[in-house]
């Protein structure tokens, strides 16, 4: 028995919606867990003797935990911060020694007196950000983007700032020590 053609597109579209809507929550340890389904059907198009194969494929990646209750503690050491928005916010004071924050935003986030000691900045967006007094040695700051960020008395030992975008002479020149080639005294 040949299916009518509305039918067809009908259980077409059933199996499409039907793992779409599979239950993506996330489950398992904290580490990553990826599930793949994969749903294949026989649908003849058309009133035709060919069969057309259809397989519809779900990935779900879970992510691990973002640590955010360091915030209020004001405590975020080997925190994962990953991607988190923090642009706006007061962080200051907040230890995020050898905390991961890369690709995190940190748009005009006052970051004053911030301890950021070999902090993952890879890709952060502290365009804007206080950074009065923070401590930077150490990090690593590839692409990040310190456009318009006041660095007024920042320590910034052990950086490559050649790495990063929107650093400026006169930030540099703002900043409390920093080695330019062995010329200047980091702790």
């Amino acid at each position: 028995m040949t299916p009518r053609r509305g039918a067809t597109y009908f259980v077409l579209l059933g199996m499409i919606l039907a793992a779409c809507s599979m239950d993506s929550t996330p489950s398992g340890s904290p580490d990553t867990d990826v599930t793949t389904v994969v749903a294949t059907t026989v649908v003849e198009v058309e009133d035709t003797s060919v069969p057309t194969t259809i397989e519809t494929t779900t990935t779900t990646t879970t992510i691990p935990e973002v640590d955010l209750q360091c915030v209020t503690l004001l405590k975020c050491q080997f925190a994962n911060l990953v991607g988190v928005d923090f642009s706006l916010l007061k962080l200051e004071f907040t230890d995020f020694s050898v905390a991961d924050l890369s690709g995190a935003s940190l748009v005009r986030a006052n970051l004053k007196q911030t301890v950021l000691i070999r902090t993952n900045l890879t890709n952060a967006d502290l365009t804007g950000a206080n950074l009065t007094g923070a401590n930077l040695t150490g990090a690593l700051i590839t692409g990040a983007n310190f456009t318009n960020a006041i660095m007024t008395n920042a320590v910034i030992c052990g950086i490559d700032a050649t790495t990063a975008v929107g650093i400026t002479d006169k930030q540099l020149a703002d900043a409390q020590m920093f080695r330019d080639k062995g010329n200047r005294y980091c702790p």
